[in-house]
């Protein structure tokens, strides 16, 4: 690579610190979408908007296939000319599969009253006049779902931040500004339509002046490199590569939802709903290891490619304990926590979600292992069958411990179970990570430092927990949430410093990050 090309490209660090606060700021956007629309809606029409938004979703899951994620492993592999074709190949086909969901929720409407047997005919007649109207906004909206992928790939992390900052505050506005305006829902879908034309002609516009033009060179390569490089990619060899990743992350989803399903076949309603509180991760830890993935992963392809094993597993070392830092003490903090954000949360005077504490906890230990994006490395190296594989394999495993434990102990073994078929899974993963790497399953991680980390955290939160269960009983949920994080996060950056976990250097870029100094430079 040029100095040129160095100078030109931000750093690692500012890299990831910008996507992670864009997913983090995205992250909550969405939360409160979801609790403003609870609060503006009556119960019916919430019933209606969240069917609404839930055909969205699933046909949105359905549709883009893996094809995003896709855009990471060719960018690396294509000459730089060749760019734009395969961006046009990959929204081609994202085109005609969102126009294929389209259909299939044109289909959807006609079944509407033979689906929905308990709904009011009312309500029937109003999802039928609005999902032809989904339909569209899926048309529109599938297609430019590559943006960001694009955006990232081509080293612009500024400018993919605030791409999904700003389609975020769009989807936000233009459901919330009707209904808090008194317009009704349907003003509210409509201006959802116009959300996706907007984004459907911004996002084309956007990657026509970013794309090279054909027969551009790609910088800092030998000519031997340049020659090496792929001229196209054949639809058949895209497929085969993105369609296991879109197979995975319907599982994944499928998976998000068995649990909940096992807790309402076998358990009474009260039950369910205690559970539906406990098994929520804390949303902004869990995207972290995700954001970091998706900045990273181009670079892993870049030096499987080059063969360099060495700077490959020393840049997925230093992202796992760079992102250990933050998500192994969140983690621990809110496992402390757990009853008074549970209170805060979900509970009034009336409902009490006391039952909910000790599997939200069991349920949020599983972010533990989630220190990385383990399926950006797969993909690094291809593997997206392997993708695939540990997703069914996690399912598989969840339907058979959850099952009997749930049956036996009730929503705490349903919380047990998951946690148990993670871990059961993750261990595997390390396993087939490592025979890509040619590593024993125990050097695929950091595990001295990651171990230290973790120590460090339980013992802080040791006192912390004598603390509030003996002298701060009476405090209420807010009051003891923010006191028992202070000490804590004072705590632990204190110590984490005095034995070298945090460098001069993590403080300074934490502290530059705070200030946002990478959506200024």
């Amino acid at each position: 690579m040029s100095s040129t090309r160095k100078q030109t490209k931000s750093t690692l660090k500012e890299k990831t610190g910008v996507i992670v606060f864009a997913r983090v700021m995205t992250t909550l956007i969405d939360l409160a979408l979801a609790i403003v629309v609870v609060r503006l809606l009556s119960k019916t029409d919430f019933a209606i908007m969240g069917y609404v938004l839930m055909v969205h979703e699933i046909a949105r899951n359905i549709a883009v296939l893996g094809f995003p994620d896709s855009i990471f492993y060719y960018f690396e592999r294509v000459a730089k000319g060749a760019r734009r074709g395969l961006v046009a190949q990959t929204v081609g086909i994202l085109f005609l599969s969102s126009t294929i969901a389209g259909l299939l929720i044109l289909l959807l409407n006609t079944a509407l009253p033979a689906l929905l047997t308990q709904w009011p005919e009312a309500s029937i007649s109003i999802l039928q006049e609005f999902l032809p109207l989904l339909a569209l906004v899926s048309i529109l909206e599938i297609p430019t779902w590559p943006t960001t992928n694009i955006l990232l790939a081509s080293d612009r992390q500024k400018l993919a931040a605030w791409y999904e900052m700003g389609t975020s505050v769009m989807a936000f506005t233009a459901l919330v500004v009707p209904l808090s305006l008194g317009y009704g829902l349907m003003v509210a879908i409509w201006a959802l339509v116009g959300y996706a034309f907007v984004r459907f002609i911004g996002s084309f516009a956007l990657l026509l002046g970013i794309l090279p033009k054909k027969g551009a060179l790609s910088e800092g390569l030998s000519e031997e490199d340049q020659l090496s490089l792929l001229d196209s990619v054949s639809l058949r060899d895209q497929a085969n590569f993105s369609i296991p990743l879109g197979l995975s992350a319907l599982v994944g989803r499928f998976n998000k939802y068995i649990d909940k399903f096992i807790v309402s076949i076998f358990l009474v309603n009260t039950a369910y709903a205690e559970y539906t509180v406990a098994a929520n991760e804390v949303p902004i830890i869990k995207v972290i290891p995700l954001a970091v993935g998706s900045v990273l992963i181009s670079r892993y392809v870049q030096f499987q490619l080059q063969e360099k094993k060495e700077e490959l597993l020393a840049l997925w070392y230093k992202g796992i304990e760079k992102v250990s830092l933050l998500v192994v003490p969140l983690t621990i903090l809110s496992t402390v926590l757990a009853s008074d954000l549970i209170s805060l949360l979900f509970e009034t005077d009336q409902t009490s979600y006391a039952n909910s504490v000790l599997p939200f906890q069991l349920y949020n230990l599983i972010v533990l292992i989630r220190v990385t994006h383990y399926g950006s490395i797969l993909q690094a190296f291809g593997d997206t069958k392997g993708v695939l594989y540990f997703s069914i394999n996690l399912l598989v495993a969840n339907l058979l411990l959850s099952i009997p434990l749930t049956i036996y102990f009730g929503i705490v073994g349903t919380a047990a179970g998951t946690l148990i078929a993670n871990i059961y899974n993750w261990l595997l993963l390390l396993g087939r990570i490592g025979r890509h790497m040619e590593l024993p399953f125990w050097k695929v991680l950091p595990f001295p430092f990651y171990g230290k980390v973790l120590l460090l955290s339980i013992l802080i939160s040791g006192p912390l927990v004598l603390l509030k269960n003996v002298w701060l009983v009476d405090l209420g949920a807010l009051q003891s949430i923010l006191l028992v994080s202070m000490l804590f996060l004072v705590t632990y950056v204190g110590l984490a410093r005095s034995f070298k976990l945090i460098t001069t250097e993590d403080w300074s870029s934490f502290k530059s990050w705070l200030g946002l100094s990478f959506l200024r430079s």
